[in-house]
């Protein structure tokens, strides 16, 4: 029993002075001490609809589809089980390296380009066939 307590008090003992951190923040490394800091352009995205078969306008790209049965003749009943409305996404005023996830459909603009493709089938058309790929994410490279 004496030997349990010995242990546990070994064990329990606070660090020594030198081993014990402290809370004082590291000093910048080099590398990020040469490194001049630029502030990043942020563009928040813009985003509206606009009625399926629309025109797009100049600038703007279809990033989803969906039902609105108070928008475009959603309430006719031949167009109730039709995605009746885009929504658009403005890419124009985008910074270099931007990346953005598209409808795969939608023709990518001149200055991007295609990183990736895939599936989701909550949007752009909503396919039910697990191979079918129906977005595709876009890069800005210039």
């Amino acid at each position: 029993m004496r030997s349990l307590a010995i242990a546990l008090t070994i064990c329990l003992a606070p660090l020594p002075i030198a081993a014990q951190g402290t809370n004082r923040p590291a000093a910048p490394s080099q590398a990020s001490a040469e490194r001049p800091t630029t502030p990043r352009r942020s563009v928040r995205a813009e985003r509206t609809t606009v009625c399926r078969g629309a025109p797009v306008p100049v600038g703007w790209i279809l990033v989803d589809n969906m039902r609105e049965p108070s928008l475009c003749d959603g309430q006719n009943p031949q167009s109730l089980n039709l995605y009746n409305v885009w929504a658009i996404e403005r890419y124009d005023n985008r910074p270099v390296g931007t990346t953005i996830d598209v409808c795969a459909s939608t023709p990518t603009p001149e200055g991007w380009t295609m990183v990736d493709v895939y599936r989701d089938k909550d949007t752009c058309g909503h396919p039910a066939d697990p191979f079918q790929p129906n977005m595709k994410k876009i890069r800005r490279a210039r």
